[in-house]
């Protein structure tokens, strides 16, 4: 049998001899044919490797898009946390917390910007679960205390912070945290006093932080020093120049000082940062009618009611407007809803009271007196004369309502004059605080007054009149569970401090405070 041995080689020679002979004859067939059949290797080799490739591209993002999607969020949240941006931090920290509902640093920075927002509720809810997916308990312990202090629970937390301002962390540098929540809790409870050290403090380490020098024009406002608190609220600006809240606190003040033309200009820069921002928008016009410019000003003001009609500061000033204008039944449209917004503020209610004077008199000299002598009136004349001289006396009668709170607050915030100065050689005496806190709820701003009850409850936590009076204060704002807390607080303290002290020191029954729509859940 014939050996096949070497064959193939030599069939081979002859193909490539006989289509070299073929090419070179020019057979364009054959030409066409090979090219086909070479450019179609080449198409499907290109296919192949290309479908390799994205199977393994398809294979990596499956393993590790996840977890560098969420440390992608963790790391542009903690960026908007360092700009005390919180609202925009807590968006981009539930979207991470989709991804990875068991990341535990993720529900510890949701946590943060919770309780940044004052939402503390939520705060409990994320430290419970970042601790229960590991997150080292010491930090858990740290956003607890800072929560307390900013509530202003700070007989027990203020130590434990102070201690930790003075070691130091390892979760980065917890300075500017600790030394805003503190300085919360002491704005809150009005101990302004134990503040200002801290807010040197503060300076010193860390004279690159803006929150510091917006915290320092907080407390210089306060103080009733404008000068001071511009030039700190300036150093703000220069630092975090980006944020709306910073430059809008600066404007604030330029327009309480009459320096109108430079707040206009701070107002226009945060204008163009939020076109819409009903504060920004109330404070322009506020402005140009300072300047005269009314009719500029009322469009601001009516720019702002068409978007947000409920906004308390751009009603009072319409209002205003309109009664100074001498069309008191135009400013009733915007200084009832104003009132009932916020009872207990002087200015709408001495507002409103004067402008419905002017109409119950309007009123009054609009009732035609029935001619003496004159026939008798028949019973529709008769019933229209009676309810037009009912809607006078029922609007005066009002007016006088006004005028009267008015009246008692004035002598109310004299007294409070006098306690406030009283607390500053006896910052301990809870019954002080209470009466101030009960006074500014009633008479001035209720959030004001919740600050002084807090700070009596700080002090002593069993102390039942503020408690009473603090669940009042969230029953009005439809907070019942907050409400019930403080009512069996109340119930539980019994003894002493059971009973409510009046202006001499007599025990009457806690107060009926009155509150606003206006949540108690924002910062300081």
């Amino acid at each position: 049998m014939p050996t096949l041995i070497g064959e193939p080689d030599r069939l081979r020679r002859r193909l490539r001899l006989f289509c070299r002979s073929i090419l070179e004859s020019g057979d364009s067939r054959f030409v066409a044919y090979q090219q086909q059949w070479g450019f179609t290797t080449v198409w499907q080799r290109n296919l192949r490797t290309a479908l390799i490739v994205g199977v393994v591209l398809a294979l990596l993002a499956g393993a590790f898009w996840k977890p560098i999607s969420v440390s992608w969020r963790l790391r542009q949240a903690r960026s908007r946390l360092n700009d005390r941006d919180s609202e925009d931090a807590v968006e981009i920290l539930q979207s991470a917390l989709q991804l990875a509902p068991e990341n535990p640093e993720v529900h510890f920075l949701l946590a943060r910007s919770y309780r940044r927002l004052g939402q503390f509720s939520k705060v409990i809810e994320h430290l419970d679960e970042a601790e229960g997916w590991g997150w080292p308990s010491e930090l858990i312990r740290l956003e607890q205390l800072m929560g307390a202090a900013q509530a202003g629970q700070l007989q027990a937390s203020a130590p434990a912070l102070y201690r930790f301002l003075g070691k130091g962390g390892d979760y980065g540098d917890e300075g500017p945290e600790v030394c805003e929540a503190l300085v919360n809790g002491y704005f809150l409870s009005y101990q302004f006093g134990l503040a200002q050290p801290l807010l040197d403090e503060w300076q010193e380490a860390y004279p690159g932080d803006a929150q510091c020098y917006l915290f320092r024009g907080l407390y210089f406002e306060n103080r009733s020093n404008p000068t001071k608190a511009v030039a700190e609220y300036r150093k703000a600006v220069q630092l975090a120049g980006g944020r709306t809240d910073v430059r809008l606190r600066l404007a604030e003040v330029l327009k309480k000082s009459n320096q109108f033309d430079e707040a206009i200009e701070q107002f226009e820069i945060c204008r163009s940062e939020d076109s819409d921002h009903p504060e920004v928008l109330t404070g322009l016009g506020q402005c140009f009618r300072g300047q005269g410019r009314i009719d500029d000003a009322r469009r601001m003001f009516e720019t702002v009611l068409e978007e947000t009609p409920d906004f308390f500061d751009a009603q009072l000033a319409l209002g205003q407007l309109e009664e100074t204008a001498g069309k008191a039944d135009r400013a009733l449209r915007w200084l009832r809803p104003a009132c009932r917004r916020n009872p207990s503020d002087t200015e709408v209610r001495y507002s409103l009271a004067r402008s419905l004077q002017v109409v119950g008199r309007e009123y009054r000299e609009a009732v035609r007196q029935p001619a003496k002598g004159k026939a008798g009136l028949s019973l529709v004349e008769a019933a229209r004369w009676a309810a037009a001289w009912a809607r006078a006396e029922l609007t005066l009668s009002e007016a006088s309502t006004h005028f009267r709170f008015v009246a008692d607050a004035q002598q109310a915030m004299g007294r409070v004059q006098v306690w406030t100065d009283l607390v500053r050689s006896e910052p301990r005496n809870v019954e002080l605080r209470f009466k101030i806190g009960d006074h500014l709820m009633t008479y001035d701003n209720p959030e004001h007054g919740l600050g002084w009850m807090l700070s009596a409850l700080d002090i002593d936590p069993a102390y039942a009149p503020a408690h009473r009076a603090l669940a009042t204060y969230y029953d009005k704002r439809g907070k019942p569970e907050r409400a019930a807390l403080h009512r069996q607080q109340a119930g539980e303290s019994g003894g002493s401090s059971g009973s409510d002290p009046d202006d001499s020191g007599n025990v009457t029954e806690p107060p009926q405070t009155q509150a606003t729509d206006k949540t108690d859940d924002g910062r300081s």
